[in-house]
C-alpha cells in the first residue's frame, strides 16, 4: 500500500486485525509498559498475538497499511523515544509462553522468560543454563540479541530457532550455524520475530546446577541496579575494555539529565528516576559517548536498542 499516511495507515492496520480476531489490539497504546524503563511514547498499533494465525493477520495489516512492525519481548534491552513508534508494535502473548523437554534439550516459545527456562533445566537436572537465570529477558529477545552473562552466552545453547517473516508470511527454522551468532548480535530476516527455539544442554547433578544459579542470582544483586527502572548494559563492552571502566573513568558514577543517572551501582547502567524522559536518558548516553571518545578515542557503541526518533544535541558541549 503506498500514499498512505501514518494516521490513515493506522486506522486500516487496526481494521484488518479486529476483523481477523488477532489478539489485543489497541490504536495508539502506550509501549512503556511492555519495557523496563516504563517511559517513552505510544504506538500507532498496539498488539498482542498469541498464535501464528495472529502473525499472520499481522503481516497482512503491515502490508495492507504500509506501516513498519517492531517486536517487542520483555522491553528489557530497548528505549523507546518519547515520540512513541510510528508503526505495529507486538509481543508474543502466553500462547508462545510453552516449554518442554526434549531429550537432553529444552524446547519453549519465545514469550518464555529466561529464568522460567533455566529453573526448568534445573528441575529437569540439565547443565548449560545457569548463566541464563538472572538475565531478566524472553527467550526470543535472548536469541536475538544473543544473550549473555558468566562468560556463556545463547550461542552457546540454540541448536535452531524459529522465526517467522513478516514480509514473507512464513514461518522458518534456521540452525545455530545459520544465524551467525557474534557478540549482542544474531543474524535475522528484516521484520522479523523469533516464535521458539531449542536450547541443547547436557545431563548435570542438580545440586551443582542449582549453586551456580545461587551464584549467578548474588552476583546480580550485588552488582546490578535492580531496584531502579533500567535496560541493562547500555553500551556493548570494547575489545579488551569494560564499557563500565570508561564510564567511570570519564564520568563517574551519578552524572544525571533530567530524571536520568548512571547508576551508582554500576556504571553502564542508566536508571531513570521520578519525572524521567526517554530524551533524558539519550541525551546522557551521547554525553557519555562524546566524553568516552574524546578522552581515549573509543567509540562506545550500543547495547541498547533504540526505538522512534531521538533529537541529537549536544547538550554539554562537549567536543567531538
Amino acid at each position: 500500500m503506498s500514499g498512505c499516511g501514518p494516521a490513515r495507515g493506522a486506522a486500516r492496520a487496526v481494521e484488518i486485525l479486529v476483523a481477523r480476531g488477532v489478539g489485543r489490539v489497541e490504536r495508539g497504546g502506550r509501549i512503556a509498559p511492555w519495557t523496563s524503563y516504563q517511559i517513552g511514547g505510544p504506538a500507532d498499533v498496539l498488539v498482542e498475538t498469541e498464535s501464528e494465525s495472529d502473525l499472520e493477520g499481522v503481516a497482512e495489516a503491515a502490508r495492507e497499511s504500509g506501516l513498519d512492525v517492531l517486536v517487542l519481548g520483555r522491553g528489557s534491552n530497548v528505549l523507546v523515544s518519547d515520540g512513541g513508534f510510528r508503526g505495529i508494535a507486538l509481543r508474543l502473548g502466553a500462547g508462545f509462553r510453552w516449554s518442554r523437554r526434549d531429550g537432553g534439550a529444552l524446547e519453549a516459545g519465545a514469550a518464555a522468560p529466561l529464568p522460567a527456562l533455566s529453573g526448568l533445566a534445573l528441575d529437569e537436572g540439565l547443565a548449560g543454563l545457569e548463566f541464563a537465570v538472572s538475565i531478566p529477558g524472553s527467550l526470543g529477545g535472548a536469541v536475538r540479541m544473543n544473550a549473555g552473562a558468566h562468560g556463556r552466552c545463547m550461542a552457546d545453547v540454540v541448536e535452531w530457532a524459529e522465526v517467522y517473516s513478516f514480509d514473507q508470511a512464513e514461518t522458518v527454522r534456521f540452525a545455530r550455524d545459520e544465524l551467525a551468532f557474534d557478540y549482542r548480535t544474531a543474524r535475522f530476516p528484516a521484520r522479523s520475530a523469533v516464535t521458539a527455539a531449542r536450547l541443547a544442554l547436557e545431563p548435570g547433578e542438580r545440586g551443582a546446577i542449582a549453586e551456580r544459579m545461587r551464584e549467578a542470582r548474588e552476583w546480580r544483586r550485588r552488582t546490578q541496579p535492580l531496584n531502579s527502572p533500567n535496560a541493562g548494559s547500555v553500551f556493548k563492552n570494547p575489545p579488551g575494555e569494560f564499557a563500565a571502566r570508561l564510564v567511570e573513568t570519564v564520568c563517574g558514577k551519578g552524572m544525571s539529565r533530567g530524571g536520568a543517572r548512571v547508576s551508582e551501582v554500576h556504571a553502564n547502567f542508566i536508571v531513570a528516576g521520578a519525572g524521567a524522559r526517554s530524551s533524558d536518558v539519550h541525551a546522557l548516553i551521547r554525553r557519555i559517548q562524546r566524553m568516552v571518545r574524546r578522552a581515549t578515542g573509543i567509540d562506545l557503541q550500543l547495547e541498547l536498542k533504540l526505538v522512534g526518533e531521538f533529537k541529537e544535541e549536544d547538550d554539554d558541549q562537549t567536543p567531538v
